[in-house]
């Protein structure tokens, strides 16, 4: 079997740095990072097996031996780069001191968890190329989606107990809590990047929302 390793085109971030051999873990990085490259570039159907392993410096053996299939690259960049923001509901809820920092904690966490440019990039081939791998989709939304959401449920339920926060529809709801977030991702692709409200202020629009829904009413 040949297992000269292939050039990569020029510029990729496989031909960046001298070759040198890999330990499995640091090799498995840079065959997702080729496969991200190749994918938000060419889309998920015109990226191949041989693509892949040309990008990321390996024979296409070399390649087989660490997947085999392009949908098991797929469900490994979804693992690494959407698995569940590890939100602390009890303590977010138990350690904040009114709802405005019970809010501001939740979206520090929420924003620099999708500050990772890679993380973007796979949500948007999940909106375009969701139809092709539905079977791993929907089991990614119950291993990470699900989860998440039963997160913000309990973290709600704690600040309620807390006088927090009232009773809303977000309870039965909690994907609004993240509704704003996910607009302005679904928004990015449609704009220009310089085009509709900066970061900041999509931020500070989405904590005025959930503070207003949320504060206690008196009486």
């Amino acid at each position: 079997m040949d297992t000269r390793l292939a050039t990569p085109p020029a510029g990729s971030r496989a031909a960046r740095g001298p070759r040198r051999r890999l330990s499995p873990a640091l090799r498995m990085h840079q065959i997702l990072d080729a496969a991200l490259d190749l994918f938000a570039e060419r889309g998920y159907a015109d990226t191949r097996m041989d693509d892949i392993a040309q990008q990321a410096l390996l024979s296409k053996g070399g390649l087989y031996a660490h997947f085999r299939s392009k949908e098991r690259v797929f469900e490994a960049l979804l693992e690494r780069a959407l698995a569940p923001l590890p939100l602390d509901a009890a303590a977010l809820a138990d350690e904040a001191a009114d709802l405005p920092d019970l809010v501001a904690r939740y979206l520090d966490q929420t924003y620099a968890w999708m500050a990772d440019p890679d993380r973007v990039r796979i949500l948007r081939l999940l909106l375009t190329e969701n139809h092709r791998v539905p079977t791993l989709i929907a089991r990614w939304r119950e291993q990470a989606v699900e989860q998440q959401l039963r997160a913000i449920t309990a973290m709600l339920t704690r600040a309620r107990e807390r006088g927090l926060c009232r009773a809303t529809v977000l309870d039965q709801h909690p994907w609004l809590v993240l509704s704003p977030l996910l607009h302005g991702i679904v928004m990015s692709l449609l704009q220009a990047p310089q085009a509709g409200p900066a970061l900041e202020q999509r931020r500070a629009a989405h904590a005025a929302l959930l503070i207003e829904l949320l504060t206690p009413r008196n009486g």
